[in-house]
């Protein structure tokens, strides 16, 4: 039995892209593309991936009607909004999809990064927000989905904090690999985006504690975290410490750092997001 109505998925997709195309658009990060290739990207992204996942051939007339319908004048649909039913079908199938690359139990994270993209997406045009149609749902289960996906990779991972208990001033945040000295400390993200926040402070109380993903129980077939694992987890922030898989490696390492002017951190000389040990 098919799990995702695929041409459902078209028909809302392509309803949704004109509704954008031809409304109110999102601020256009610079030097990113322009978001009406992004949408199509991840449209043809999600489509493929569930007819792959179905075990099917890929349909790129799918696609091909897609463009058609977008490059016509005001577009096909213009005047006709997605229906709040269509709106529901094209999500929900977009949960199942997230829920059956999860189950794969492969690293199918890229993909529901897609989903979840998209879904952010959706969430800044008003005719799909303030509905009945579960899109906050939706959202809300991709990102736990990579979350949880992450706390079951190999990977190793330092939890810093700055500031302690000698606040008003502190931060904290992921960063890649065990970082347990001063000057891994310094070289962090964490580090540099404190003193840059707060350059009246002259000293750092700093405190690390190194961790593993996968529950396995050393660094042993390992790897440092990436920058998507690392993106996922400080997005989360302190609560992914309590997700199923991770596990404590090394720490904590006490330290105070003494500040240097922020001018004098440079950033091309300190674009590591953590250190190995």
């Amino acid at each position: 039995m098919n799990r995702f109505n695929i041409p459902l998925v078209a028909e809302g997709l392509t309803a949704y892209a004109i509704e954008r195309q031809n409304g109110w658009e999102r601020h256009q990060p610079e030097g990113a593309p322009p978001w009406q290739a992004q949408r199509r990207l991840w449209i043809d992204a999600i489509l493929q991936g569930m007819a792959r996942l179905e075990e099917q051939v890929p349909d790129p007339k799918l696609m091909e009607q897609f463009d058609r319908e977008l490059e016509q004048p005001g577009g096909s649909a213009a005047a006709v909004p997605a229906s709040l039913q269509l709106q529901r079908g094209t999500i929900q199938n977009l949960r199942n999809f997230v829920t059956a690359l999860e189950d794969t139990g492969d690293d199918r994270r890229r993909q529901v990064n897609v989903v979840r993209e998209l879904l952010e997406d959706m969430a800044s045009h008003l005719p799909w927000t303030g509905k009945d149609n579960r899109l906050d749902l939706a959202r809300d289960e991709a990102e736990r989905s990579l979350v949880r996906m992450t706390a079951q990779m190999p990977i190793r991972f330092t939890h810093i904090v700055l500031g302690g208990d000698a606040g008003p001033h502190w931060a904290s945040g992921f960063v890649s690999g065990c970082v347990k000295d001063e000057e891994a400390v310094k070289q962090s993200s964490v580090y540099r985006g404190a003193v840059r926040d707060y350059p009246e402070i002259t000293n750092w109380a700093a405190l690390c504690v190194a961790y593993v993903g996968r529950g396995l129980p050393s660094a042993l077939g390992t790897v440092d975290a990436s920058d998507f694992d690392l993106e996922i987890m400080n997005r989360t922030g302190n609560r992914f410490l309590d997700e199923y898989g991770v596990r404590w490696l090394s720490g904590p390492y006490q330290m105070t750092i003494a500040a240097a002017p922020a001018e004098s951190l440079d950033g091309s000389a300190l674009f590591q997001m953590g250190h190995t040990m």
